[in-house]
């Protein structure tokens, strides 16, 4: 028997959360054809893999990483982990369908989380348009979400009022145009704009479109921590109400929510959640301002934040949203050129030169040394700089315990929520599944080897649809990764986050190798998943 590529004698771990055992597989163009005793078997590329893990590929329910994928200094960084599959538009965020002036206004939203010289704002942006920069351009699989910012801004751009019928119907439109085009997933973030402007009314109908095609409702949610009662409860209603299941995005099992999660079942919601192995979070600088002051486009939103009388207004939340010892600077927006500026906008301060090597600073260092108050320093930053600063939010020690039973939680799955641009992003882009096997399952034992396959392989891959994806089984697409259950770690950190991990020898995505022997290699084998 000749396969295309044996790997031999490795510990396979099959993604059901079976126990491991040991055997051969054999792969012939992009499928398992052969699992067990391959003794004799003859192969173009054969991988001996005694004493390694051999698991399916992982797949990353929640990452920014969409346009990173299609070139640049991180494109293989999720490989590099072990990724074989990204789910898309998280967050509810794309740039698709919209025209020219929404684009423009769209990308400038985005352009925290997205180095995206690819995406042209001279031009409208249909959907194929859109998908046609990833045909043939993957190194990963990419699974297409759809995404509710883009569709929102389509129908009724930064609006705040809630969609009347006619709106409702012509937002379910452009729904189905994603869903026949392979999506599997209808994504929102309730905190952002212009989405946090949705109603339960529209955000109902929209998944009840969703529902018809099998698909599933996943939601940064409008509320988390302090406020997880008042997300929880809209999440629960939309999946009850629309007749679907609900997946919610970075979500940390505290005692309340862990009483939320038992609330939605006895309510009869089908839920899920995924989390990131850090005890801190990232977003921009603009999400941490209360709803009001968040209203409208961009150039709207610093018009607003440019008044100083307006400011005033923000002192009390500003200072309890950006407590100064736990937030530090992931990436720090240009200078807005001086022809940008809008008529009766105030000059930048002095200050606004000197911002570049503030990344990897804290927040509260930056005010000391700048003397100035910190409404005034997070208010500059975003009327003054390109949309708006990059955030890492550290969290309170006293939250950091609640990391285990979120991990250990029988919903939960993993994600990395990555964000692929800037000068010192979060490490949880570059060291989140590394990070999983060397901390968690190593070090501290929370799960054993199997457990955490599952969360990262066949259990997203049951929940979003992924047909013949997420387990090693005969027939079934051949998305692997071989890794050393004993040198896997992560090295990513938060003052040097791109440090690439240890101990992930080799992945192949769709029967090709993207790294071999712990090195990269160039191409494109991944494909949009349908």
């Amino acid at each position: 028997m000749a396969f295309d590529l044996l790997i031999r004698k490795g510990w396979i771990v099959d993604g059901t959360g079976a126990a491991r055992f040991k055997g051969d597989i054999g792969i012939a163009g992009d499928k398992i054809v052969a699992i067990g005793n391959l003794e004799g078997a003859e192969a173009e590329h054969v991988v001996e893999a005694d004493g390694l893990i051999v698991c399916p590929g992982f797949i990353d329910v929640h990452v920014h990483s969409e346009l990173a994928l299609l070139g640049g200094p991180d494109q293989y960084a999720p490989i590099r982990m072990g990724v074989t599959t990204q789910l898309a538009s998280p967050d509810g965020f794309s740039w698709a369908p919209l025209g020219a002036e929404q684009l423009r206004e769209m990308k400038d939203y985005l352009a925290t989380f997205y180095e995206d010289d690819c995406i042209d704002p001279t031009a409208a942006m249909p959907i194929d348009k859109l998908l046609d920069l990833f045909t043939g351009n993957l190194p990963s699989n990419l699974v297409l979400q759809v995404p509710h910012g883009s569709i929102r801004q389509a129908v009724l751009d930064w609006t705040t009022r809630p969609a009347d019928d006619a709106e409702i119907a012509e937002m379910s439109r452009i729904v189905r145009d994603w869903i026949e085009r392979g999506a599997k997933a209808f994504a929102t973030g309730l905190e952002y704009e212009p989405m946090r402007r949705a109603d339960l009314r529209e955000l109902v109908a929209l998944s009840r479109t969703v529902a018809e095609y099998g698909g599933i409702y996943v939601a940064h949610q409008r509320g988390y921590a302090r406020n997880v009662r008042t997300g929880c409860e809209e999440t629960f209603a939309i999946g009850v109400q629309a007749g679907i299941p609900v997946h919610i995005s970075h979500f940390t099992v505290d005692p309340d929510a862990a009483e939320e999660l038992e609330r939605g079942k006895a309510l009869g919601a089908d839920v899920t959640f995924d989390m990131y192995p850090y005890t801190a979070g990232s977003t921009h600088l603009l999400l941490n301002l209360p709803p009001f002051a968040q209203e409208g486009s961009p150039l709207e939103v610093r018009r607003r934040l440019a008044d100083p009388s307006f400011r005033r207004g923000l002192d009390a939340h500003i200072g309890q949203a950006f407590p100064p010892e736990l937030v530090r600077f992931a990436s720090v927006g240009q200078q807005r050129p001086a022809g940008s500026y809008e008529s009766g906008m105030p000059a930048a301060p002095e200050w606004i030169g000197e911002i570049r090597g503030w990344e990897g600073r804290m927040l509260g260092d930056v005010r000391e040394e700048l003397g100035i108050g910190l409404t005034d320093l997070v208010c500059d930053l975003i009327v003054h700089t390109e949309y708006p600063s990059l955030m890492i939010f550290h969290w309170p020690e006293e939250r950091h315990r609640y990391l285990e039973e979120t991990f250990k939680h029988p919903l939960h799955m993993v994600s990395t929520d990555g964000i692929y641009a800037g000068v010192s992003p979060h490490p949880r882009g570059f060291g989140s599944y590394p990070k999983i096997f060397h901390s968690i399952v190593n070090e501290r034992g929370w799960l054993t080897i199997e457990q955490a396959v599952r969360k990262m392989t066949a259990f997203p891959a049951e929940r979003f649809g992924l047909d013949r994806r997420g387990r090693l089984e005969q027939g079934w697409h051949a998305d692997i990764v071989v890794f050393d259950p004993l040198r896997i770690r992560d090295r990513a950190t938060f003052a040097e986050p791109r440090l690439e991990p240890e101990g992930i020898d080799h992945v192949v995505v769709n029967g090709r190798f993207v790294l071999r022997d712990g090195r990269v290699v160039p191409g494109n084998p991944g494909r949009i998943v349908q």
